[in-house]
C-alpha cells in the first residue's frame, strides 16, 4: 500500500519536472535562435515479488512462470533539444546574418596562434546560433556579448581594391590685376600669367576669357601637325574658379582650382609652357605662389582579388597597403556564401574576410552555457569547420535572425497533459492516504 504513496510522489515531482521544461521553451518564445527543449518519462525502479522461472517437460515437472513485479512510479529519461531551424526574422542590421542549416557561428575571445578544426573543442571557444554581429573599435567583427567572430581572414597581398586614376590639382587664391585705363584693351593678370585684348568689360567675363586663353588646346593644321602658338601655358588642364561678384579696384581676388587632365600626373608642380603667343599672354608658372596646396595625382591600379587564409582567425576590417591605416568602411554586407563585404568612402567595395560554420556531429551532445551559446560535450561526435554554402552546414541570409522554434500550441497542449498527470499523482497519495487512514481506525 505504500508503494503507492512512493509512485505518487515520484509522479508529482516528474511532472513537475516537465512543467519546468515547458515553462523555459515559452518563456524563451521570443529569443533568438532558441531551441525547443522536450522532456521524456521512463519508469521507475522495480520491486519484484515473483521471479521468473523456466520451465521443465520431464515427469512430474511442472511449467514456466513469469515475474511479478510492481514499479515505484516513474522518473526522468532524458531531456532533449529540437535541432530544427527556426523561421527567419528581417531586420534593419547589414551586419545581422542567420544560418540556413544545421551548421553554427563560430565566436569566442582572441585565440593565439594557428586554429584547426581539431583544437575548437580545447580552444575555449564558444558555438552560437545567432548572427547578431557589429563592428567593434578596433575594426574586429564581433557578436553583442562582446565575442570575436571567427572565420577565414584574407591572405597578404589579396583583396586589395583598385585605385583610380587621380589628376594633380592645385588650389589657392590668385590675384586678378585688371587695367581698366583702355576699356577696350584691358589686361587680366593671374599668377603673373597676362593676357591683354580681352574685351569683356566685367571682372568675371575677364577673368573667364584669362582661363579659357590659358587652358585652350593647340590647335593642329590640316596635315595634323601643331600650329605654333595657339596653345595655352595651361594647355590640358581644367580651371574652376569660385563665385566672384563685381568689386572695385584694380586687384581683386579669386580663389581657384587648377586641375591637370592627365589622370595619373604624380609631379608637384605644373610644367612650364613657353610655346604661346607672347603678344596676347606673357609670363610662365613659375610665378605660382607657394601658398597653393597642390595634391599630386596617381595612375590608375587595378583591383586584387580576395583569397582566404585555411587556418581559422578572427574577422577584421583589412588595413590599406598605400596608407597604413584601416579602410574607412560606410556599409557592410554579406553574401550567401558568408563572404563579408564593406563599401568605403570611394564607394569602392573592400573584402573584409569570409565567416566559418562549425559541423556537429551529433548536436544533441552539445552543452548549452550562458546566454545563447553552446560548448561541445564528450558525445557531440566529430566536428568540420566548412565554408558557407557547401553542404548540409548551411548557406547565410543576410539581415536576417533566427526565430526560436517554439511551438506554443504543442506547448500549451503539453502544459494540459502535465497538469492532469501531476493531478492524477496527487489523487493517488490522496486516495492511498484514505486508505491509511481506514486501516489505523480498524482498531478502534
Amino acid at each position: 500500500m505504500v508503494k503507492s504513496m512512493f509512485a505518487g510522489v515520484a509522479g508529482l515531482k516528474t511532472h513537475q519536472k516537465k512543467m519546468d521544461v515547458i515553462g523555459n521553451n515559452i518563456a524563451n518564445v521570443n529569443t533568438w535562435g532558441y531551441k525547443a527543449y522536450s522532456f521524456n518519462f521512463q519508469d521507475s525502479i522495480y520491486s519484484t515479488s515473483i521471479r521468473s522461472s523456466g520451465g521443465a517437460t520431464n515427469a512430474g515437472a511442472y511449467g514456466g512462470r513469469n515475474p511479478s513485479q510492481v514499479g515505484y512510479g516513474s522518473t526522468m529519461s532524458s531531456i532533449s533539444f529540437q535541432y530544427t531551424t527556426g523561421a527567419p526574422s528581417p531586420t534593419d542590421n547589414d551586419l545581422d546574418c542567420m544560418i540556413d542549416g544545421t551548421g553554427l557561428f563560430l565566436v569566442g575571445g582572441m585565440v593565439n596562434g594557428q586554429l584547426t578544426a581539431d583544437g575548437i573543442k580545447n580552444s575555449g571557444l564558444y558555438l552560437s546560433r545567432v548572427g547578431i554581429f557589429s563592428v567593434d573599435n578596433n575594426g574586429y567583427l564581433v557578436d553583442d556579448q562582446k565575442n570575436y567572430v571567427y572565420g577565414y581572414a584574407l591572405k597578404e597581398g589579396t583583396g586589395i581594391p583598385e585605385v583610380p586614376a587621380k589628376a594633380l590639382t592645385a588650389t589657392g587664391s590668385a590675384e586678378v590685376e585688371i587695367d581698366d585705363q583702355d576699356p577696350d584693351n584691358v589686361t587680366v593678370t593671374i599668377m603673373g600669367i597676362t593676357v591683354s585684348h580681352v574685351v569683356a568689360k566685367d571682372t568675371a567675363g575677364r577673368i573667364a576669357a584669362w582661363i579659357n586663353a590659358v587652358t585652350k588646346s593647340q590647335e593642329k593644321d590640316d596635315a595634323g601637325n601643331p600650329v605654333k602658338g595657339t596653345g595655352g601655358p595651361l594647355r590640358g588642364c581644367s580651371i574652376s574658379r569660385g563665385d566672384i561678384s563685381e568689386v572695385t579696384g584694380a586687384k581683386p581676388s579669386v580663389k581657384l582650382t587648377i586641375t591637370s587632365k592627365t589622370m595619373g600626373e604624380k609631379i608637384t608642380t605644373f610644367p612650364e609652357e613657353t610655346d604661346f603667343d607672347t603678344t596676347n599672354i606673357t609670363g610662365n608658372l613659375t610665378a605660382i605662389p607657394n601658398t597653393w596646396e597642390t595634391t599630386p595625382g596617381q595612375d590608375y591600379e587595378a583591383a586584387i582579388p580576395a583569397e582566404f587564409n585555411e587556418d581559422l582567425s578572427p574577422i577584421q576590417i583589412p588595413y590599406d597597403p598605400k596608407t597604413g591605416a584601416q579602410y574607412n568602411l560606410q556599409s557592410y554586407s554579406i553574401s550567401d556564401n558568408g563572404v563579408i563585404t564593406g563599401i568605403d568612402t570611394q564607394n569602392r567595395p573592400i573584402t573584409l574576410g569570409q565567416l566559418a560554420i562549425v559541423a556537429v556531429e551529433n548536436p544533441n551532445g552539445m552543452e548549452k552555457t550562458n546566454g545563447y551559446y553552446f560548448q561541445l560535450g564528450d558525445n557531440a561526435g566529430g566536428v568540420e569547420v566548412v565554408k558557407p554554402g557547401s553542404g548540409a552546414a548551411g548557406f547565410i541570409r543576410s539581415k536576417y535572425l533566427e526565430m526560436p522554434n517554439v511551438d506554443l500550441a504543442n506547448e500549451f497542449s503539453n502544459m494540459i497533459t502535465t497538469q492532469r498527470g501531476f493531478q492524477a499523482n496527487s489523487k493517488i497519495i490522496t486516495v492511498t492516504d484514505e486508505m491509511l487512514q481506514e486501516l489505523v481506525n480498524m482498531k478502534r
